[in-house]
């Protein structure tokens, strides 16, 4: 009897499991075309089916794999080899991220740590700006920072977030400035506008099944107008859209008022035919990792592949991608001159006037 309850709570468990592996934005919701692009990142080959029977085998694989990357990544900096972070073990410009990390507060961080509160994602990295911002600014430590405050310190930055006080009492709270920068970072979603599909927001994990959607429901969109497409925060997602975009024959085109960056700036190049509008801007920058960025690695390095790879599918020079890297730090953004968007054949026609 209790074998049998065993067998049931670890089926049920992997069931979860299992559904947690397709739902991809972490909604709680599986949509079939996210369940599609999660099967397809499960299996070896583009159109095969996944049998059922291997469905438990795929769950324990992947609590392998994510248990393995947390490993490797506490190794990374554990020079003592004791098995966890020691705070002092972390390069300073780092240390918050680690602090965010840290769930029983005991300064060091363990591999059940990272599994639980992977550090390398946008949120962490929110959470950690956020602290530090509160570190410095909220002189009193009661949890606000008085609008005036922000004013005071960046005018600019005290612009983009006053509309994130939400209880309108002239000040921001925590909670509320990590709500803002959700908003900020809102992921894509398509309009549709008879033949054209309006594109806004920052490009993720649900990118791909998003474009599926677009696909499937919207056979009659030939062209994605992108508004305002900032970046991507998973490049693996977002080459992963941009080839849906290729292989089903769709245009880009960039309005002129509208701005692609980074991971923005490579959706585009997806285009069949890519055109935009004069005034239309294009950012680049160098792409970065977990306390790294693309030119700490030699040229020959394996990293660079997959961006190579897509370049050559694009039909656009190589060249290119190793202009980005250069063009600027990750941190900070480069917008293409017009001689720029010609020497690497961004457009595929001349700027719309």
């Amino acid at each position: 009897m209790f074998t049998t309850i065993a067998l049931l709570v670890l089926a049920q468990s992997s069931s979860v499991e299992f559904a947690a592996m397709l739902d991809l934005d972490g909604d709680g919701i599986i949509h079939p075309m996210e369940a599609a692009d999660a099967i397809q990142m499960l299996i070896e080959k583009e159109g095969e089916g996944l049998p059922v029977n291997e469905v438990d085998d795929l769950v324990e694989d992947h609590r392998w794999y994510i248990e393995e990357e947390a490993t490797y990544f506490v190794e990374e900096f554990d020079a003592n080899a004791d098995g966890a972070i020691q705070f002092f073990e972390v390069p300073e410009d780092l240390l918050p991220l680690f602090k965010i990390t840290d769930e029983d507060a005991n300064n060091e961080v363990t591999v059940e740590e990272v599994m639980k509160v992977n550090p390398d994602t946008e949120e962490v990295f929110a959470l950690a700006e956020i602290d530090e911002i509160f570190i410095d600014l909220d002189k009193d430590q009661d949890g606000k920072i008085e609008l005036r405050v922000f004013e005071e310190d960046d005018e600019m930055y005290a612009r983009l977030i006053t509309p994130f006080d939400i209880d309108k009492d002239d000040s921001i709270s925590k909670k509320e400035l990590f709500d803002g920068y959700k908003t900020l970072d809102a992921p894509v979603l398509f309009s549709i506008q008879g033949d054209t599909a309006v594109m806004e927001g920052v490009i993720g994990v649900s990118t791909p099944f998003r474009v599926m959607e677009l696909v499937y429901y919207h056979p009659e969109v030939k062209t994605i107008v992108m508004l305002d497409v900032p970046g991507s925060i998973d490049d693996d997602s977002s080459l992963r859209a941009s080839r849906i975009v290729r292989k089903h024959g769709l245009n880009t085109h960039v309005p002129s008022d509208g701005e692609v960056a980074s991971g923005g700036t490579d959706f585009f190049q997806a285009g069949v035919k890519r055109t935009c509008g004069n005034g239309a801007k294009f950012g680049v920058h160098s792409w970065a990792e977990f306390g790294a960025e693309g030119t700490d690695y030699p040229r020959d390095d394996e990293v660079h592949k997959m961006y190579l790879d897509y370049c050559d599918e694009m039909g656009i020079p190589q060249s290119f991608y190793w202009f980005t890297l250069e063009a600027a730090e990750a941190a900070d953004i480069h917008y293409m001159t017009s001689d720029e968007i010609t020497k690497f054949k961004i457009l595929t026609t001349p700027i719309v006037e």
